[in-house]
């Protein structure tokens, strides 16, 4: 289940399961507290300026020149998918703005709701015609796993894929704290991944 350990392995690096150096514990006497968390998330936004510098209409596909366009900036090739509409409408020195959104989200499934081991989709919105080109391409993959178990001391939590395969995640992310502090062994918990990227075609400066 190829989605399934590339979902996994983003769980990791981008640290959903929190990281804590110290355990806190709770005052003697404190008042009830509230309700602990049943879901936790994490986002990360990249957004890249590049200039055009030649248009292949044959192979839809564009060479940008990144940081703005400046003569140290990286070339790359990108391929254009039928997302992109009025690809013509590209001209060498047009600038182009990409943005990416990765975020993992993860909450503790609910026993008998039917929902199988994994599941994805993707939602794609493009420019009318006419209009500048302009893209939006939203791929989500959820995977649900099994807690095996939480060392809060060593910040690790232990799980069970749906190919069955057992992981050990080193938390990161301090606003997940009290998430993981909820989870026991046998919990249930579905892990998603959302990925999400804009390419749109600035005018003219």
């Amino acid at each position: 289940m190829k989605s399934a350990r590339m979902l996994l392995a983003a769980l990791g690096a981008a640290g959903l399961v929190a990281c804590a150096d110290q355990q806190a514990a709770a005052p003697a006497a404190a008042p009830a507290a509230a309700p602990p968390p049943q879901a936790a998330a994490v986002a990360t936004t990249t957004q890249r300026t590049a200039v055009v510098e030649t248009v292949n209409m044959r192979e839809r596909s564009v060479l940008l020149r990144g940081d703005a366009g400046s003569q140290n900036g990286v070339l790359a090739t990108i391929r254009v998918g039928p997302q992109v509409r009025n690809l013509a409408q590209v001209k060498p020195g047009d600038r182009v703005v990409y943005t990416v959104t990765d975020a993992v989200a993860a909450v503790i499934a609910k026993p008998g709701d039917g929902a199988g081991p994994a599941g994805a989709a993707v939602v794609a919105s493009r420019a009318a015609p006419g209009e500048r080109p302009a893209a939006s391409i939203t791929e989500g993959t959820r995977v649900r796993v099994r807690v095996d178990s939480v060392d809060l001391g060593r910040n690790t939590v232990t799980f069970t894929d749906p190919d069955g395969q057992q992981r050990t995640v080193r938390v990161q992310d301090p606003r997940m704290r009290q998430f993981i502090r909820t989870l026991h062994q046998g919990d249930m918990v579905d892990v998603v991944l959302i990925e999400t990227a804009d390419l749109r075609v600035l005018p003219p400066a």
